[in-house]
């Protein structure tokens, strides 16, 4: 599993339908079903079990295979005792908590326990390592726990750099996917003069990355098209750019849904190797842009209305006021009622 600085490195954005009064932010967590650089649990995967306290809905298989695992999870912590320091919370993906919108399922929060106090963040990503355990008690108010081991912040309020400015500042080009969806319309035609006069370039390729491994050589794709595994575009030799990263330090890690990569272009004129290197791959590539950043800390998209800041000292002061202490575990839930978190 790698670790040092790719675990500063975090994606999150404004949900959909959030209003101007609350910008609700979430861990945007789209990546290729097939990454496999480290164990890690997905919300959107999680979601899937439409748990009911009545029927005892029972677990699907993919997630009970997780249970008794060491896995990691991003989220934002709600806590579940008073202080700066907490023991136990709850990690969701949101931050569409206790003050607004419609309260989280059983299935968008993981309970987690640590051996140690660990600071509270309030509206800053966390990073929790542990075993992941599936153990349905809803008259605790939880169906997925954690016995955390590790618990840390992601990263800094940095934005992302623009790769077409980045690369325009660096005097390089942008690879554009255009190429490849031309040839995909005639291939009889053979790779076209577009592609071809590409090869050997110092190129940016940007788009969204999946397909992340550790065999060896290092590679990973970076496709046109968004794909989660189940929606978007799968990636393909027509969509794709196979990259093969200068080191290990350049692949994003699991839970970045982008990236941006300099490298050398090439093209693949065999059709036989194109399954081994891609029609187009990016050797040597390394990530962002040279002289101009790349590394992706935090992203906010806080839209319209008031800055996330503003809005989090009102939901603290509302929370406080209305809530009263924290509770040591998530409440008993009626059966007809949503998570009280």
């Amino acid at each position: 599993e790698k670790r040092g600085k790719e675990e500063s490195q975090v994606v999150v954005r404004a949900a959909e339908g959030s209003s101007a009064a609350h910008n609700t932010i979430v861990i945007d967590e789209t990546s290729g079903a097939k990454d496999r650089d480290e164990t890690f649990l997905r919300f959107s995967l999680l979601e899937g079990w439409r748990f009911d306290a009545q029927t005892k809905t029972p677990c699907p298989a993919e997630i009970q295979a997780l249970s008794g695992k060491d896995a990691s999870c991003i989220g934002f912590m709600y806590p579940l005792e008073g202080g700066t320091k907490l023991k136990t919370f709850c990690l969701l993906r949101s931050t569409q908590t206790c003050c607004y919108g419609p309260r989280p399922q059983y299935n968008q929060y993981v309970f987690v326990e640590m051996p140690e106090a660990v600071k509270f963040e309030r509206l800053t990503p966390v990073l929790v390592r542990g075993k992941f355990i599936v153990d349905a008690q809803p008259d605790q108010g939880f169906i997925y726990r954690m016995e955390g081991v590790e618990a840390r912040a992601l990263g800094q309020d940095a934005p992302d750099i623009d790769p077409t400015q980045a690369a325009g500042k660096a005097g390089l080009a942008q690879f554009d996917f255009k190429a490849l969806a031309d040839f995909e319309k005639n291939k009889s035609a053979g790779i076209s003069d577009a592609l071809t006069s590409l090869d050997g370039k110092q190129m940016v390729v940007s788009g969204f990355v999946t397909n992340r491994t550790k065999d060896a050589p290092l590679n990973l794709l970076v496709s046109a098209e968004a794909w989660d595994g189940v929606k978007g575009t799968p990636p393909n030799f027509f969509n794709s750019v196979m990259a093969f990263p200068k080191d290990a330090n350049q692949i994003p890690p699991i839970w970045k849904q982008k990236g941006v990569f300099t490298g050398t272009l090439k093209i693949e004129r065999d059709k036989a190797q194109w399954k081994k290197n891609g029609i187009v791959s990016l050797r040597d590539a390394v990530a962002g842009v040279p002289g101009q950043g790349g590394e992706v800390k935090l992203v906010q998209d806080q839209g319209p209305g008031l800055t996330l800041v503003e809005e989090f000292l009102i939901a603290v002061f509302f929370c406080m006021a209305t809530l009263g202490p924290r509770r040591a575990k998530p409440e008993r839930l009626d059966s007809d009622e949503q998570s009280s978190l």
